[in-house]
């Protein structure tokens, strides 16, 4: 069986090659970058940092594009990224370690480790940590991160944790599946009192120095400018432009803080295809990833691990997470029968990694094309502003008379558009884009009832009202149009 190759070596080799990579990088390598290159160029990406092992060699890592579009410093595969919801199963790693130790137990209620956790609602006392773990627990998601008022000290966690006395359980402890980034939040407190250390240096500890994970951190004060990159949103224009906002907030660390690079989340994937191991080091039991792998959900819900999501390529299993917060996104998974594994990371959060990370890896494993797409919304944002509907119209239909086509058509990309620009108060150019939608699609009662959306932005009752109806005539069981036309009505 072939060994996997150091980072570094292979860093080292990429780069050296680069001058002659027509020469020296294999045809599939170059379908690789081609592809990522294409879809940096579709979604308007200002970094992509891309990595890729398959039958246990890293056939790909590189980084292209910028660390800033403000001060246009190029990407390496050294620069760290937020990597959002990829952190929960490094949450999960640590706990099953901490229960290896005898310090956890997974059936065990959550009070026993934090007895000051307390809800309003007294069917918390039946959470445990495995339903935290698998998103079965009942504690509500939340939306709001307070990226804006970012808490760094060493109790944060805690507070945190005393903060769910005011909140109320959605369903019963085991009841079904609903995500919960709280959940993994909480755990953190779990960690630091279980450990006696913080959890952001348990990890540091126990996860990242034994696996070589150098520059890997849940601490934001410990990213190096010189390897720190900066979120990306979408602007008032709809350019994509640098977040005036850093989602950083020591009371989301479990949920959302892991910063991380490509060299170091390709050891994250050895340890994975390698059950537990690497260079010689066991980070947890063959028993502790089988369980970290095993499905824990209801059967009738969406196949959930000890924090992993549990899907399939071409029937193969893959075990992966995805991330997406203020200006990131990003995607990480293994496939275990190809001893494959792939990472993708990007500084905008108008980017959608899990498809065109997964789609990279299908195509290599199983010897099909690449064909980089992107909404075509990605595209028309440039123009509706600038140019108007009729240029958007142009082009739609242009990009859609096109062999091979670069775009995907879907009437909910148009119906995207419309609300971005609702977003940032451009409303008759929503209304534009709304009505260009309905003529597309003119049987869909959703895009009917978009139109009524913007009517009640403009305070045009009397229209949205009107447009709400129409909606309803054509489905009468669109329960969201009924809502608003009730709340019009004082119903």
């Amino acid at each position: 069986m072939k060994k996997i190759l150091s980072v570094t070596t292979f860093i080292i080799f990429f780069c050296s090659c680069k001058k002659e990579e027509k020469q020296t990088l294999s045809p599939e390598v170059l379908e690789i970058k081609n592809a990522i290159l294409k879809q940096k160029e579709l979604f308007d990406a200002p970094g992509i940092a891309f990595g890729m092992i398959k039958n246990d060699t890293i056939i790909y890592a590189d980084a292209h594009g910028v660390r800033s579009r403000d001060t246009k410093e190029p990407l390496t595969t050294s620069s760290l990224f937020h990597m959002a919801s990829v952190s929960k199963p490094f949450v999960a790693t640590a706990i099953v370690q901490l229960m290896e130790q005898g310090k956890i137990d997974l059936d065990e209620k959550l009070t026993y480790y934090l007895p000051y956790f307390t809800m309003a609602d007294e069917r918390y006392k039946d959470i445990t940590i495995k339903h935290m773990l698998t998103h079965t627990s009942g504690i509500p998601d939340i939306d709001n991160y307070e990226w804006d008022k970012p808490q760094y000290d060493d109790g944060a966690a805690e507070r945190y944790v005393r903060s769910q006395k005011v909140v109320k359980l959605d369903f019963a402890p085991g009841d079904r599946y609903s995500y919960s980034n709280p959940a993994f939040d909480i755990l953190c407190d779990v960690i630091s009192k279980t450990s006696g250390i913080t959890f952001e240096e348990y990890m540091k500890k126990n996860i990242f120095e034994p696996i070589g994970m150098k520059n890997s951190t849940f601490f934001k004060p410990e990213v190096p400018e010189s390897l720190a990159t900066q979120p990306h949103v979408l602007g008032d224009s709809l350019q994509i432009v640098v977040s005036k906002i850093y989602p950083y907030n020591r009371r989301h660390a479990g949920s959302s803080t892991l910063h991380s690079n490509v060299e170091d989340m390709l050891l994250w994937a050895r340890v994975y295809l390698n059950k537990g191991s690497i260079n010689g080091k066991q980070i947890y039991s063959k028993e502790s990833y089988k369980l970290l792998t095993s499905v824990h959900s209801p059967e009738d819900q969406r196949k959930v691990c000890l924090s992993w999501f549990l899907g399939k390529i071409n029937n193969s299993e893959i075990y992966n997470h995805s991330g997406g917060d203020e200006g990131y996104a990003t995607f990480f998974g293994f496939m275990p029968e190809y001893k494959s594994a792939v990472v993708m990371m990007t500084n905008t959060d108008k980017f959608r990694a899990t498809s065109n990370a997964a789609s990279i890896l299908k195509n290599s494993i199983f010897n099909d094309t690449i064909r980089p797409k992107a909404p075509i919304h990605y595209k028309l944002k440039d123009h509706i502003l600038k140019s108007g509907i009729e240029k958007v119209r142009e082009i739609y239909y242009a990009e859609k008379q096109k062999t091979p086509q670069n775009y995907t058509f879907k009437g909910g990309n148009i119906d995207n558009l419309g609300y971005w620009l609702i977003d940032r108060g451009h409303l008759k150019k929503a209304l534009d884009v709304f009505m260009f939608n309905i003529k597309l699609e003119p049987k869909h009662a959703g895009w009917v009832d978009s139109v009524g959306d913007v009517y009640k932005e403009m305070d045009s009752i009397d229209l949205a009202i009107k447009w709400y109806k129409k909606a309803l005539e054509m489905n009468p069981d669109q329960e969201f149009s009924q809502k608003k036309l009730n709340e019009l009505l004082g119903i």
